[in-house]
């Protein structure tokens, strides 16, 4: 018995833009973490502790954004 796999590329994940269009999601998580980070240093006590939580929050969404997806084995299906 012969397999032949006759399935067309998978869809890609992302859209690609062009080279000169900024990615508008990644500026918008740096600008929240920028605005975080500067509250956070302005205020005292738990707020700025919920600040600082937020900011380093913001940051890894903005790493999501950049980073490829590292899913492994989940996006496989038999």
């Amino acid at each position: 018995m012969l397999l032949i796999d006759t399935r067309g590329p998978p869809p890609e994940r992302r859209a690609e833009r062009p080279a000169w269009e900024p990615n508008w999601r990644l500026w918008a998580w740096v600008a929240l973490t920028i605005v975080a980070g500067v509250a956070a240093d302005s205020t005292h006590g738990v707020v700025a502790y919920v600040l600082a939580l937020a900011m380093m929050a913001c940051a890894c969404r903005a790493l999501i954004v950049v980073l490829p997806p590292l899913d492994g084995l989940r996006d496989y299906r038999q």
